[in-house]
């Protein structure tokens, strides 16, 4: 399940038509798993039925985007250091613990 509905994510890119939906959803899905690697826990399970922060959305949506746009990898490299500058205060796994 994403994090972000596919509503939301098609207002954020101003998408009107309806026939992107399946990859726009695919690019949902791949951005709902690298949040969730990236926070260390599962986001939809974490903040249960009151839904995720604001924020944490918006970097689901900003990293979605990177599948969903054919960016330059130098925007595509900023996409992903703001949407993890937003999941920052959540994240629970530093990868430092596997060392």
């Amino acid at each position: 399940m994403s994090t972000a509905t596919l509503s939301q994510f098609k207002g954020y890119l101003r998408e009107l038509s309806d026939d992107l939906d399946d990859p726009l959803q695919s690019a949902l899905d791949a951005a709902t798993a690298e949040a969730n690697a990236f926070l260390g826990f599962d986001a939809a399970e974490q903040f249960g039925s009151d839904g995720p922060p604001s924020d944490v959305v918006m970097a689901v949506m900003i990293l979605a985007q990177i599948y969903a746009d054919a960016g330059s990898p130098e925007e595509n490299e900023h996409r992903r250091g703001a949407a993890q500058r937003l999941m920052l205060p959540y994240r629970t796994d530093t990868g430092m613990g596997a060392a």
